[in-house]
């Protein structure tokens, strides 16, 4: 081969290689030993804001957003011969642009660093500023949950492979004493940097709680380096070693999490995480595993799918009184299941890992067929009213399905109240006002539950036109003693009769409580002093005469 056809096959390789990064690739730059850009080429200003000509002797870090910047540093000043990190997503400070940041140190170019800028499309979807913690610089713990709960299905969707680690720092309140502020904020800065550099796009770690941290990352990162380097940090800043840590790994494409509810069951076990109070679900949790923990949250949750949608469940009802006339108005429908197992913290799981649609459509089901019970024998129909969790409310199928199943019986519909629970649960008011309406144009009526114990109690009676609203227990309980209570219920009510609602009292259970609530102007009360809740109604047989009168004259039934 001759010189002249060994010169052309070299410029065709070379030309063939600067393809295929252009490719790959919106902006290559070179950077020095120093981090000083000497070659750029591609979409500088539409990327970095800065001409190709200007960015030569330019800081790299320079052109980095000051909230990715720690991070750029911390991967540049790391990065030994033969290293290619997993590419970072990085926010350029002039355009705002968010590019997709890949690196490589090759060996023998004098410790320089290439880099490859694409634009990235997950701009979008990254956090904004505000949601961050402004100590690590980290996502808040709304903001992790919804992109670690996109993520889980983009991995099953894509088929990757996704971990996500959870940590627990211990002894930071005795680090903060022995330090002081200055260094411990320090401290927290460095390990936002450290776990954003392990995660998935250098932006997929968040800050749970005080404590307690999450990163989604790729299998190839070892949660032994997490360790040795949070330690590492925790001595250089504390040599008395006071900060302890804990982690568990989960592979988030294993097993049954690629099946329905995964994630929200992968949702549930970093809730129970962050809000234990103890440090008995963190050890034990962590020391199992969190494969562990999520099998055993599947599992459960496919069981509850089963009792669901079997109907493998009891219903009991109590009664909802008139206060003037201790006549019973309505029952509350409650459900009840196996021995042993408490209602409340298995409808709260159903919530909680989103599985609470199958047993308030179950519930339903099992009212109409009772109601349908009473009707073919003849009786009088008992008004009841189903509890709808908030969750339920916000589910387009749940809504159709429940209106499905009792539009072929008009005089059943009639008799259904609908009792929306955990309101704060609800998202976007406006559409459950749509959805609210709706309802109660088929002749179905709906309550609010647990008013006045939340500060958005008033929100929700503003937003939502209602039949009836519930007023929380702990109200009730000290309305004997407690003035401010009282005063609470008595605004409650008069704002709900000038609405023209109905105010309903819970957890009435003595003579005094109900004389007080008539006083205040309280429609109904619910509670022990009227009736324990019961497996039967009591009901009565319809007049003949006076059903054909009233079928005759149109009359429709109201829970008036």
């Amino acid at each position: 081969m001759t010189d002249d056809n060994k010169l052309e096959n070299l410029r065709t390789e070379k030309e063939r290689f600067v393809a295929f990064s252009f490719a790959a690739a919106d902006l290559l730059i070179e950077l020095d030993n120093n981090g000083i850009v000497i070659f750029a080429s591609g979409a500088a200003k539409g990327l970095t804001g800065v001409e190709m000509a200007d960015l030569k002797g330019m800081p790299f870090v320079e052109l980095i957003a000051q909230q990715d910047k720690g991070v750029l540093s911390h991967i540049l000043d790391t990065m030994k011969e033969g290293d290619r990190i997993t590419p970072v997503v990085a926010r350029m400070e002039k355009t705002k642009v968010s590019a997709i940041v890949g690196a490589c140190k090759l060996p023998r170019n004098h410790g320089h660093v290439f880099l490859a800028l694409n634009v990235s499309s997950m701009g979008a979807t990254r956090s904004n500023t505000e949601y961050r913690d402004g100590e690590t610089g980290l996502l808040d713990r709304q903001d992790f949950m919804k992109l670690a709960d996109q993520q889980v299905t983009i991995a099953a969707d894509a088929g990757q492979r996704t971990e996500l680690t959870l940590l627990r720092l211990n002894g930071l309140s005795i680090m903060q004493e022995n330090v002081g502020d200055d260094e411990m904020s320090n401290f927290l800065d460095k390990i936002g940097v450290i776990l954003r550099r392990y995660s998935l796009g250098g932006d997929f770690a968040g800050r749970l709680d005080s404590n307690k941290y999450g990163l989604m990352h790729s299998p190839s990162v070892d949660g032994k380096i997490l360790e040795e380097k949070i330690s590492s940090l925790a001595s250089e800043a504390d040599p008395k070693g006071s900060v302890s840590m804990l982690r568990s790994t989960v592979d988030l494409s294993k097993g049954q999490l690629s099946a329905n509810n995964a994630t929200q069951a992968l949702m549930y076990v970093i809730n129970r995480f962050v809000d234990s109070d103890t440090e008995e679900f963190d050890i034990k949790s962590l020391a199992e595993g969190m494969d562990n923990r999520l099998e055993k949250t599947m599992s459960r949750m496919l069981a509850l799918k089963s009792v669901f949608q079997n109907y493998k469940f009891k219903l009991v009802y109590q009664p909802i009184v008139k206060i003037a006339d201790k006549e019973t108005h309505h029952y509350e429908v409650l459900s009840r299941f196996k021995d042993g197992e408490s209602p409340y913290e298995t409808v709260v799981f159903a919530e909680e890992t989103g599985i609470i649609q199958d047993l308030d459509l179950g519930v339903a089901q099992k009212v109409k067929d009772k109601l349908l019970e009473y009707q073919k024998r003849g009786d009088v129909l008992p008004k009841l009213a189903i509890n709808i969790s908030g969750y339920s409310l916000e589910s387009d199928i749940f809504i159709d399905s429940l209106l499905a199943l009792y539009e072929d019986n008009d005089e059943i519909r009639e008799h259904i109240g609908l009792e929306v629970t955990e309101t704060s649960r609800i998202k976007d008011l406006q559409r459950a006002e749509k959805i609210i309406q709706t309802l109660r144009s088929t002749g179905m009526e709906i309550s609010l539950d647990d008013m006045g114990s939340g500060s958005a109690s008033f929100q929700y009676i503003r937003a939502m036109t209602v039949d009836y609203i519930k007023i929380d227990g702990t109200y009730i309980k000290e309305v004997l003693t407690n003035k401010r209570d009282a005063a609470i219920l008595k605004a409650l009510s008069r704002l709900c009769q000038e609405l023209d609602i109905g105010t309903i009292a819970e957890m009435v259970e003595t003579k005094e409580q109900l004389h007080v609530l008539n006083v205040l102007g309280v429609n109904y009360g619910q509670g022990w002093y009227f009736g324990k809740p019961q497996p039967e109604i009591e009901t009565k047989r319809k007049s003949r005469s006076i059903t054909k009168n009233l079928k005759r004259k149109g009359f429709a039934t109201s829970w008036s």
